[in-house]
Parts: C-alpha cells; sequence; structure tokens
C-alpha cells in the first residue's frame, strides 16, 4: 500500500474497508475488522465535518457496505491468499508478484463499484463549507507526507524507505537475516522513486478531486451526471492524465515486483514458510468473519 491515503481517507469507504484489516496484526484482524464503519465514519467526519442527518444515513449506509463485504468479498479475500501461500512457499517471479498485485486492484475495484451509490449520494450533499474543510484537511495530510518523504537528504530518504519496507517484510517474515536486508537495500538504491514527482501527483488528484465536488454542488439532483463525474474522477485516480507520470507508476511497480522477488527469493525455506502461515491466518480469519 502507498503512503498517499488522501482522500481515500475521507471518501472512499470502498478502500477503507480492507485497509482497515491489513494494518492490522493477524491476532487483531477480528476485532478491527467488525469495527470498520465506525473508524470509516470518523474519517469522513473529520475530513467532511458531517452533519448530524448526513452522520446518520453515513453510518447506515457503511453498515450495509460493511455486511456486503463481509457476504460477498471475505471470500474472494481468503481465496486470494490461499493461491498467495502456494506461491511463498517456493521462489517467485516479477511476473507473479504483478499478477498478485493486480488481482488486489481488481478486488478493491470491485468493493469501489459497490460503493458507488454511497459516494455519489454523499458527493450531492456536501456543502461548500464542507469542501474547503476536506482542502484544509487535504493541506494538514500534505504538511505530513512532505514531512515524511520531501524534506529529507537522499540518504535519509533511503533510510526512510528501508525501515518501513523492512518493518513490512518482518510482519510477515519475521526478523529477516543479511541476505533478504542486502536485497531490500538493492532494491531502494535502485528505485525511480521520487518523491518530488509523486506528490505533484498527489496535488493533482486532490485538486481534481476538490474540482469534481464543486461540478457536482453545482447540480446536485443530477445523479447520473455526477455518478459520472466520479468514475472520472476515479479512472483519473487510477491512470493519471499525465502521460509522463504514467510511465513513472509502471516503472516503478514493475520495479516494486523485481524487488519483492529478489528480497522473498533471498529468504531461507523457514522463513518463506513463516510467511505462508502469517498468510494463513490471514485467511482462517476471513473465513470465520465470512461466517459471522
Amino acid at each position: 500500500m502507498r503512503p498517499s491515503l488522501a482522500f481515500r481517507k475521507a471518501l472512499c469507504i470502498a478502500t477503507l474497508a480492507v485497509l482497515g484489516l491489513l494494518l492490522q496484526g493477524c491476532s487483531a484482524v477480528r476485532l478491527a475488522y467488525n469495527q470498520v464503519p465506525h473508524l470509516a465514519y470518523w474519517q469522513l467526519h473529520r475530513y467532511l465535518d458531517l452533519s448530524e442527518p448526513q452522520s446518520d444515513r453515513a453510518l447506515g449506509e457503511l453498515g450495509q457496505l460493511h455486511q456486503w463485504h463481509r457476504e460477498t468479498m471475505l471470500p474472494r479475500h481468503a481465496e486470494l491468499l490461499q493461491q498467495v501461500q502456494q506461491q511463498l512457499a517456493a521462489p517467485v517471479s516479477s511476473a507473479q508478484a504483478c499478477r498478485t498485485y493486480e488481482d488486489v486492484r481488481v478486488q478493491l475495484e470491485a468493493v469501489w463499484a459497490q460503493a458507488e451509490h454511497q459516494l455519489v449520494w454523499l458527493a450531492s450533499q456536501l456543502t461548500d463549507a464542507q469542501i474547503r474543510n476536506l482542502e484544509k484537511r487535504q493541506a494538514e495530510s500534505n504538511d505530513g507526507w512532505k514531512k515524511q518523504w520531501l524534506d529529507l537528504t537522499p540518504e535519509q530518504l533511503r533510510e526512510q524507505r528501508y525501515k518501513q519496507l523492512l518493518s513490512r517484510a518482518e510482519t510477515f517474515y519475521g526478523t529477516l537475516p543479511e541476505p533478504p536486508r542486502a536485497a531490500l537495500r538493492a532494491f531502494i538504491a535502485q528505485s525511480s522513486f521520487d518523491p518530488q514527482r509523486s506528490y505533484a501527483e498527489r496535488l493533482r488528484r486532490q485538486k481534481d478531486l476538490v474540482q469534481v465536488l464543486r461540478l457536482i454542488a453545482m447540480d446536485r439532483a443530477d445523479t447520473e451526471r455526477n455518478r459520472a463525474l466520479l468514475r472520472g474522477y476515479r479512472a483519473r485516480f487510477n491512470a493519471s492524465p499525465d502521460a509522463a507520470y504514467q510511465r513513472y507508476a509502471q516503472t516503478l511497480l514493475e520495479q516494486n515486483c523485481e524487488g519483492f522477488a529478489r528480497m522473498h527469493n533471498a529468504m531461507a525455506p523457514a522463513q518463506r514458510m513463516k510467511a505462508v502461515q502469517s498468510l494463513k491466518g490471514y485467511e482462517q480469519d476471513f473465513l470465520v468473519l465470512a461466517a459471522q
């Protein structure tokens, strides 16, 4: 998952349903999952300062979306985890890693599609003051992003990325010995990640979103028009209109897949099995939750 979650934390209810899980340790998944509607609501309220009527409906819509996700998507998540477990027991290729990334993306898009009706309704209810509040929260999140990624020397940036990726890897593999650590450092040293370019795209997306919401506010009752506006925003979020950025994003994706494969293949068999066991725990939790 990338650092930039600005409006997705506020309006993209769909993604939150999954991210709320993935940010937790395996033993906390069941408890965390049942709290996702309330956690998502508080993020919405923080970014948009919802009115009482908006809050009441948003909570109800989130509850319905959460139930759909429990019944429909959790079994699909568990099935995907089964496939990944089979791969991680052995060396993997960068192509396999990229296929898994695409499988995850497709599942997240399915959640977005299910949430579309709720998102169109919410966007059509926003006042100018609420859109300004969103801009304020965006600016605050940008300050934090710049401190984390832009206000660093090249050496500090490499170390920041190393620590972040190492922490994520050790969540699944356990403590990493030197060979996979070396592979991780080599990947970071060769990475094309450019925080300035990523930050510029972040700002473009935020400006795009605000413009779309203001267009929706001009004709709140035209549901089909507003649905098309949000779909356009989502399409531009997924594939930037900046062709140079599209090439940059594709390069990063390919490098990330190759870097993961090299790190995984540098692991001892016992470490690979530790990752398999970690994913097995998630799979079991998803199946238990789906049956509730």
